[in-house]
């Protein structure tokens, strides 16, 4: 899987400073884009419906960790935050958590421990949902839509019926599932069933069973798109999951990707169990 590991003499912490400082401009100008992308009025398609064609970006992910070794100072996405709750059910957790039944919380804590030899993303695997995240570029029609992914791991795709298909029968779970659509005034719902429950829900240990049930929302306003999932597992879940929503921008002047080839080249040297941060 690809990372990135950076190392510095401590003039570093300079240009660490920087980057921030950077980040903050970059962030400043994202939300001006976003104020700007909610005046434009949303365009539709002949049916009526809003259209959600095009490349939607996603906020670069906040700076790494940075943590020190001897003399240097190093930006490693792989660190756990130590400020940062930890999984289960308890009361410091951050919103948008998944909250598990107690007598689940263990395995959670032992995957979580874990991770980096447990978690199937770790080494190349699909993200699953909705791990994976917002589409990046979308394909549509009044009949199906294409959802397009440049993800850690590679490219992936999902193809979302609109015309009233039910779910298909007879077929194998698989990482991102089986997904049917349908329009609710401006917002489309995606009811994504037949998951694999070889992937996780997120970092963490947060793991999932075949009764995995996700429905997302996405809706354009502008052009701004609101992509939400609602997460439901009622085998290992106490209470439905609302992930938090994301937002994201057209960006009518780019366009996704073909990513890099994801191959494991890590899991032989990993001298210990630091963790590793989902960017997605």
């Amino acid at each position: 899987m690809r990372h990135c590991f950076v190392s510095f003499v401590p003039l570093a912490a300079i240009a660490g400073v920087a980057l921030y400082i950077s980040e903050m401009s970059v962030a400043g100008q994202a939300q001006q884009a976003k104020t700007d992308a909610a005046a434009v009025a949303t365009p539709r398609l002949p049916d009526g419906h809003p259209d959600l064609n095009g490349f939607w970006y996603r906020r670069r992910p906040p700076i790494p960790t940075v943590r020190r070794s001897g003399g240097s100072v190093i930006l490693d996405p792989t660190v756990r935050d130590p400020n940062r709750a930890p999984a289960g059910n308890d009361a410091s957790l951050l919103p948008g958590t998944p909250k598990y039944k107690p007598e689940f919380l263990a395995k959670v804590k032992d995957l979580d421990t874990n991770q980096v030899h447990q978690d199937p993303a770790f080494t190349c695997g699909p993200p699953g949902v909705p791990r994976i995240g917002p589409p990046q570029r979308i394909v549509q029609t009044g009949r199906e839509l294409v959802l397009l992914y440049d993800d850690l791991n590679g490219n992936f795709f999902r193809l979302v019926p609109l015309d009233g298909r039910p779910h298909r029968k007879n077929i194998e779970a698989s990482a991102h599932g089986d997904s049917v659509g349908r329009w609710e005034g401006d917002t489309l719902v995606i009811d994504v069933r037949n998951l694999s429950a070889d992937t996780w829900l997120g970092d963490n240990g947060l793991f999932h069973t075949e009764e995995l049930r996700v429905t997302e929302r996405l809706r354009r306003e502008g052009n701004t798109l609101t992509w939400q999932a609602i997460v439901e597992d009622p085998a290992v879940l106490a209470e439905p999951w609302h992930v938090n929503p994301r937002k994201l921008t057209l960006r009518a002047e780019d366009d996704i990707e073909e990513a890099a080839f994801c191959e494991d080249r890590i899991q032989p040297f990993m001298k210990d169990l630091s963790h590793h941060g989902n960017t997605r």
